[in-house]
């Protein structure tokens, strides 16, 4: 292992687990999500290292944009 690729799955880490916390709290607090069912969201967020967010966030894209359907 270089130092290089160390640093990177550091900072991919730290990167993942910030967005992870925003669309979690989204989560916690949307009434309601695509499909129906949060705990799946949940799972996919946490086990899906970034791709589980990444889906959420174009799933539910007025995260970003500051939608007012919560």
């Amino acid at each position: 292992m270089t130092v290089e690729w160390i640093l990177e799955l550091v900072l991919f880490s730290i990167l993942h687990w910030i967005l992870a916390g925003i669309v979690l709290n989204d989560i916690a607090t949307r009434k309601r999500v695509l499909g129906g069912h949060k705990a799946p969201w949940v799972v996919a967020v946490i086990l899906i290292t970034f791709a589980g967010s990444l889906l959420y966030l174009l799933c539910h894209p007025q995260i970003l944009g500051g939608g007012d359907e919560k």
